[in-house]
């Protein structure tokens, strides 16, 4: 997006200033964090240490440009940041406001560089927008944001808090490797309404506002866009980045943060705040721009290009998170491991160099998946979404018998989800045809013989083959149907019932037809 600042891209040579490199982490793992969860917007998440561990000497976290994390910086790095950085602990933040229920991939960006921080040696804080989520953000939209009721916004902060926080627990307890040895300083997580609540709106106003120019704010191109639309701009959308940049400045004010996380197109917001804070404070901030997370195609993952891919499970449930790791392509399988992954740049190199020998083996992928989805939901998150892949695409019995109907219900599209009645001759055609998997016929059956139908992920080439219970119908009554590589049925068989006079009309166990 076009600003009235230039933005600094990080070159060879701002990086030769720069050059003051993130130690390596050695060491095992962390103990256990005591997160304190509760629903109140006021209070303060922290993840609080029982250890009389050392502390983590403070890093510089520039380095993260290396990994592609870091797109940008602005104002444009001093030379005496690096030193800054290592000579005392700083603090980092990032703002996520609640306009949905979740958090998606292109949020986690962000919090990988929090996390990036955190293991650094600095304090990070994740502030949850309870408060300016009411006035709207304007940039990336095209028109006024929905108004959401109180009852929303809070059920929306409470999911994102959740998330926040989980990845954060999962972090320290499960991915930090010098757990042992270093003890991480605290993950905050705040919520602006906490300021904004005891604050005068005329003293906002003969305060805050005072610094803002009229001329500046709208040469910014997401308000020059709106402003010339048909729609026009609400002045609670154009008041939104004074907003954003108070809550930057009552973060230095009372936690001393000086650095703020921010995707590349957050960039005019996060200048206000620059602003503010340097006209009020005297201060020097600094932003940490990230990269926008895109397909193949470039195109940005997010809310508003309605192809999100949730970090919370009851929207995008871990089978489906791991599949969508699983299944990038080359292409963009590196770019995800230094993103989304906290393995070292060396052992990526490797992981990539292994890989081309053997693309189709999707070594890469897999690695990338385990790792990501680890983090999201835990460990007990990645061993459902692993016993779920082995179920569907290797023919695991022993997974397919462990499926709960929770991961059945997420494993399978639910008009994949065929109920039956095993009759004692009851063919791999009949399941087949009952479930639509194939077509009638000639048709079905020549597929079946030309092995393009699995049961339990073995081929078979008969169409009148019987299935057998024990064998072909396993331990939990189901049985994974397979046509070609992606059609996927699970079939939970009923045994046969005798019909009466009076129910014959019915078919309310949908026999198999033969």
């Amino acid at each position: 997006m076009s600003t009235p600042v230039l933005v600094h891209t990080f070159t060879t040579k701002s990086w030769i200033r720069c050059s003051k490199l993130v130690t390596a982490f050695r060491g095992k793992f962390l103990p256990t964090p005591n997160i304190k969860y509760t629903t109140a917007p006021s209070r303060t998440y922290s993840t609080n240490y029982e250890t009389n561990k050392t502390k983590i000497r403070p890093k510089n976290v520039l380095k993260l440009h290396e990994r592609g994390i870091l797109q940008d910086i602005y104002p444009p790095a001093a030379v005496g940041l690096p030193g800054l950085l290592e000579s005392k602990q700083q603090c980092f933040y990032c703002g996520f406001d609640p306009t949905a229920d979740g958090l998606h991939v292109g949020n986690l960006l962000s919090i990988m560089v929090l996390l990036h921080c955190q293991r650094a040696g600095h304090n990070v804080i994740a502030v949850i927008g309870n408060a300016t989520v009411r006035a709207g953000d304007p940039s990336e939209h095209t028109k006024d944001r929905n108004m959401l009721s109180d009852n929303a916004i809070q059920d929306n902060v409470n999911a994102i808090q959740d998330c926040i926080a989980k990845i954060a627990d999962t972090h320290a307890n499960y991915i930090y490797d010098n757990k042992h040895r270093k003890k991480l300083p605290d993950f905050k997580i705040l919520f602006n309404q906490t300021w904004y609540k005891e604050l005068n709106a005329i003293d906002f106003i003969s305060t805050a506002c005072r610094n803002f120019r009229i001329g500046p704010m709208m040469e910014k191109r997401y308000i020059k866009d709106r402003i010339q639309s048909s729609e026009g701009l609400m002045l609670a959308e154009f008041m939104y980045q004074v907003l954003q940049a108070y809550d930057w400045q009552y973060l230095h004010d009372n936690y001393n943060c000086t650095f703020q996380v921010g995707g590349v197109d957050q960039l005019g917001n996060i200048n206000a705040g620059q602003q503010l804070i340097r006209k009020t404070n005297k201060g020097q901030v600094y932003a940490l721009l990230t990269p926008l997370v895109t397909n193949l195609r470039g195109q940005k993952l997010g809310k508003t290009a309605g192809n999100s891919v949730w970090l919370n499970a009851n929207k995008t449930p871990p089978f489906e998170f791991y599949q969508f790791f699983f299944k990038q392509p080359d292409s963009m399988v590196e770019t995800f491991l230094k993103y989304f992954t906290f393995i070292d740049l060396k052992r990526i190199n490797e992981i990539m160099i292994e890989h081309t020998k053997h693309p189709h083996l999707r070594n890469a992928q897999r690695i990338l998946a385990k790792h990501v989805c680890k983090l999201v939901h835990g460990p007990e998150g990645l061993e459902s979404a692993e016993r779920c892949t082995r179920a569907l695409f290797g023919g695991s019995l022993e997974d397919i018998e462990k499926l709960s109907e929770e991961e059945i219900m997420t494993t399978f599209n639910a008009t994949n989800i065929v109920t039956a009645v095993l009759e004692p001759d009851t063919t791999v055609y009949d399941v087949a045809t009952h479930a639509k998997a194939i077509p009638l016929g000639n048709k079905g059956e020549n597929l079946i013989r030309a092995g393009g139908v699995r049961i339990n992920g073995e081929t078979v080439d008969s169409p009148h083959l019987i299935l057998m219970n024990g064998e072909h119908v396993l331990k939990n009554d189901l049985t994974v149907l397979s046509v070609g590589k992606t059609n996927h049925f699970i079939i939970k068989w009923k045994l046969p019932r005798i019909k009466h006079d009076e129910d014959s009309v019915r078919e309310t166990e949908y026999p198999v037809p033969m």
